[in-house]
C-alpha cells in the first residue's frame, strides 16, 4: 500500500510524535530522583519544564544571615612601668636651697624592733639610741663609697664636709645600718645637716609626748624632711645655721712697745734723776739716790 505524504498525514504524525514526547517527559519527571548533586537530572528537568511549560518547584532564596554583633573588648588600662632613677644620682636641692637625699638611693628604712607599743622601752628612754648607733668605721666607709659614686653636693667629695645621716633618725626608729636609710648630708649647704637635726629632735619629742604617732613621724621625715621642718618646727631659719669655717686670718701682731719717756734735761753735772724728783751728782751708779727712793733715770 502506498503511503502518501500529504500535509494532513504529516500533521497527524506530528501530533502522534508530540504525544509520545510528552508522555516520555512526564514519566521522566515523576520517576527520576532529584538531587542537588545530579547535574544531568537538573538539566533534564530544566529542559522538560521548558518543553511542557509547567513551572518547576522553586528553591527558597538564601536570605542574608546576620552575624552576631561583636563589641571590642574593653581596654584594660596598662600602667606604665616606673621610670628608674639613675642609681648614681646626686643630692637633691629644692627651691629653698634645702638639701634632700636622692629618693632612689635613700628612700628610708625603719628599725622593726621599734614599734608604737614599745616606744616607752626603746626610743623614749634616754641614751637608748647609743646602744644601736653603728660604729663610725661603718658609716665612714659607706660615706666614702657614696661620694665616690657621685652622691655629692655640688661635686664636693671631701668626707669632712658631710655627716653620714640617718634619713629616718634613730630617735624615731630608723634603721641603724641599712644603706637605704643612710646618706651623705652636707654641712656646707644653706639648710643642711644641722637644720635637719632640729626637726629630728622635734619629732622625737612629739612621738614620746603622745602628740603624733610613730608612723606619722617616720612618714613625714622620709617623704620630705624640709616640709616636716616647716610643719612641725615652723618657718625656716632666716639665715643659714651652718657654721662655715672661718677664713684664714693674718697672725695678730703684738702691740708695739711704748716709747721710753725722754729723760728730763738734767741740771749741769747731774748723773741721775731720783724717784722723788731730785738729782744725784754721784760719780758712780752705786749709791746714787740711795736716800731718794732709788734711781729713776741715769743720765750717763
Amino acid at each position: 500500500m502506498e503511503h502518501r505524504h500529504t500535509p494532513r498525514n504529516i500533521a497527524a504524525w506530528s501530533v502522534v510524535g508530540l504525544l509520545v514526547l510528552l508522555t516520555g517527559g512526564c514519566a521522566d519527571v515523576g520517576t527520576a530522583p532529584t538531587t542537588t548533586s545530579d547535574a544531568a537530572g537538573t538539566a533534564a528537568q530544566t529542559s522538560t519544564s521548558a518543553i511542557t511549560g509547567r513551572p518547576t518547584a522553586s528553591l527558597p532564596r538564601p536570605t542574608a544571615v546576620s552575624s552576631p554583633r561583636t563589641t571590642a573588648p574593653s581596654k584594660v588600662p596598662v600602667k606604665a612601668p616606673p621610670v628608674s632613677t639613675d642609681p648614681a644620682g646626686g643630692i637633691m636641692v629644692n627651691a629653698a636651697g634645702a638639701v634632700l637625699p636622692n629618693s632612689a638611693r635613700t628612700p628610708g628604712a625603719i628599725n622593726p624592733s621599734v614599734t608604737q607599743a614599745n616606744i616607752g622601752q626603746t626610743i623614749c628612754v634616754s641614751g637608748w639610741t647609743a646602744t644601736i648607733r653603728p660604729d663610725s668605721s661603718v658609716t665612714t666607709g659607706l660615706k666614702v663609697a657614696q661620694l665616690a659614686s657621685g652622691y655629692t653636693y655640688q661635686g664636693d667629695t671631701a668626707t669632712r664636709d658631710y655627716e653620714e645621716d640617718h634619713l629616718i633618725s634613730l630617735e624615731i626608729g630608723g634603721a641603724p645600718n641599712a644603706e637605704a636609710n643612710l646618706w651623705p648630708e652636707p654641712y656646707n649647704a644653706p639648710e643642711g645637716a644641722r637644720v635637719k637635726d632640729v626637726v629630728e629632735n622635734k619629732l622625737h619629742a612629739l612621738v614620746c609626748g603622745g602628740s603624733i604617732s610613730l608612723a606619722t613621724a617616720r612618714r613625714a621625715i622620709a617623704s620630705n624632711w624640709w616640709i616636716a621642718y616647716q610643719h612641725y618646727v615652723g618657718a625656716a631659719p632666716a639665715t643659714s645655721t651652718y657654721g662655715a669655717p672661718a677664713a684664714a686670718q693674718a697672725p695678730v701682731q703684738p702691740p708695739p712697745a711704748p716709747r721710753p719717756v725722754p729723760a728730763p734735761v738734767q741740771p749741769g753735772g747731774a748723773t741721775a734723776m731720783c724717784n722723788d724728783g731730785t738729782y744725784s751728782f754721784a760719780a758712780h751708779h752705786q749709791g746714787a739716790c740711795s736716800r731718794h727712793g732709788g734711781v729713776k733715770v741715769f743720765y750717763r
